[in-house]
């Protein structure tokens, strides 16, 4: 495989000045299986679209001998059936085919140069073959080559999803970008993307699944505070390497900065003998040859040690630059006396004919943490929602004046500015305060919404139920789109404070670090 190149890139938005990437240098293997991390709004889908040339970098350049494959992408083809669907978005077979058809169907003869130019594409592009590879890559995917003949919109979600992964991997010359795969996959959707991925190289993953990225990546990209550094390894061993760097830089922090404040000063001393030494030649003097010479190398002297000293200054300062500060979640809810706050009793639930929930019965206790799991479709969000209030449902009682709060999946503002929406219906300090735990700054808030990455999203989504007074909180898949750190925040959080909630994920480690209950539907 070849390299991706990137010299001295810098890029920021136009809408509103926040750069992004400044002077990035690095070489990319289009071999490796590279996770890409960052925190939430550090520039991960924007990196992505400057390697897919959707956005110009404003300095420098990328250099790449492959095409740039992304995912999710939207299925624009016209056919139905899902082997249809697969060879035409792998390269245009299923349309060749036709055309190969079409042209056998009349008189071959006038169009024999047409039928030739197609015939050799398709076998080129691997046209002949193509059927026996797509089964055998369902095979690796865990999927029946029965859903091959079923029409492509009647699939899942999910096996939609494994479908046009499968349909980017059998193309030929490429660099895949895969940008969050698992994010709405259930558990056994997770399991089964990653053992395909560990048969595959040539791939660049973005993904918050701490064990997935294990189980996938053999080198880790990250955007950090100040720069972009990658290395061989999982995310574990990065993860490591990680701490051990901000162990020492914790350690030596008051060190570094006392240092840097001393070459300050020695900058501006050394500065102000410069200054004076000038001042003090006399050009006037017949013996001032030998001043005026010593007072030149000293000048000189000066401006060499205050470069090396800026030079130090920088260097020390970039230690630091790259220290992930988080803070605590405070997860205390209100007090509540009574033990069981919602009760249900063989409850059963239909939007239409058929039953997503049917015969359940739970109770939910003060500190009781319930990880809600299934497949796609089993009603594991129905559930929340009538938990929420949000849906009526019978043979469930709440406890009276009962206070819940719940992390939606997907926020109800998707434009304007945050003012226009909850400002003033919470308490606005908590709020803040909690964004800003989270890593978004009160500059960040004021921006358009249109401007904010899918986990910036979500994190000020958590921050306005979480500054809500609760006795209950309710989370549909709370880590959808977030970065490590916050997972990292949000668990610590849950076991320190042992709050009442009920759940909705699916990452395994996150649930079984957490739960002490588990419902399975």
């Amino acid at each position: 495989m070849s390299k991706i190149i990137i010299n001295e890139m810098s890029y920021h938005y136009t809408n509103y000045y926040n750069p992004i990437f400044h002077n990035v240098n690095i070489i990319l293997d289009t071999n490796w299986r590279l996770g890409l991390i960052g925190r939430n709004g550090r520039g991960k889908t924007t990196f992505l679209k400057l390697l897919l040339g959707e956005l110009k970098p404003d300095k420098g350049n990328i250099i790449k001998k492959v095409d740039m494959l992304y995912f999710p992408f939207i299925n624009k083809v016209s056919y139905c059936k899902t082997i249809d669907v697969i060879k035409e978005n792998i390269g245009f077979l299923k349309s060749m085919e036709d055309k190969m058809e079409s042209i056998l169907a009349e008189d071959m003869e006038s169009r024999l140069e047409e039928y030739q130019t197609v015939f050799e594409n398709y076998l080129q592009s691997g046209g002949f073959e193509m059927e026996s590879r797509i089964k055998r890559e369902l095979n690796l995917m865990h999927l029946s080559e029965k859903l091959l003949e079923r029409d492509f919109d009647s699939l899942s979600g999910g096996e939609k999803t494994k479908m046009l992964i499968i349909s980017l991997f059998l193309r030929k010359n490429g660099y895949i970008l895969l940008d969050e795969p698992t994010n709405h996959l259930d558990v056994e959707g997770k399991r089964t993307l990653s053992d395909y991925l560990k048969h595959k190289t040539g791939f660049l993953i973005v993904s918050h699944d701490r064990q997935f990225l294990d189980m996938v990546t053999d080198h880790i990209m990250a955007i950090n505070k100040a720069d972009i550094t990658l290395e061989k390894g999982n995310y574990s061993s990065w993860k490591s390497n990680k701490d051990k760097t901000e162990v020492f830089e914790l350690r030596t922090k008051t060190r570094l900065e006392r240092e840097i404040t001393s070459l300050e000063n020695r900058s501006v001393q050394n500065r102000n003998w410069a200054a004076i030494a000038e001042k003090e030649k006399n050009p006037y003097a017949s013996n001032n040859r030998g001043n005026g010479s010593r007072a030149a190398k000293f000048m000189r002297q000066a401006k060499a040690s205050e470069l090396a000293i800026r030079k130090n200054i920088e260097y020390k300062k970039e230690l630091l630059k790259n220290y992930e500060i988080t803070q605590d979640l405070n997860l205390e809810q209100q007090s509540s006396e009574i033990i069981t706050l919602i009760s249900i009793k063989n409850l059963s639930f239909k939007y239409t004919k058929e039953y997503v929930l049917k015969n359940i019965s739970l109770k939910i206790n003060k500190g009781d943490r319930i990880w809600v799991r299934g497949k796609n479709g089993s009603g594991k969000s129905t559930l929340l929602k009538i938990l929420g209030q949000c849906i009526d449902a019978e043979n469930i009682t709440f406890q009276e004046h009962l206070i819940i709060t719940q992390i939606l999946q997907e926020p109800g503002w998707t434009t304007g500015y945050i003012n226009d929406y909850f400002m003033d219906c919470f308490r606005l300090q908590k709020f803040k305060t909690l964004c800003e735990y989270l890593d978004i700054d009160e500059e960040t808030l004021k921006r358009p919404i249109e401007t904010f990455s899918s986990g910036e999203v979500k994190k000020i989504e958590t921050a306005r139920a979480l500054a809500l007074d609760n006795q209950l909180i309710l989370m549909d898949e709370p880590l959808n789109y977030m970065d490590i750190y916050f997972r990292e925040q949000l668990e610590k959080a849950i076991i320190t404070y042992q709050p009442t909630i009920v759940f909705v994920e699916h990452d395994e480690r996150f649930g079984y670090n957490v739960a002490n209950k588990i419902i399975d539907l």
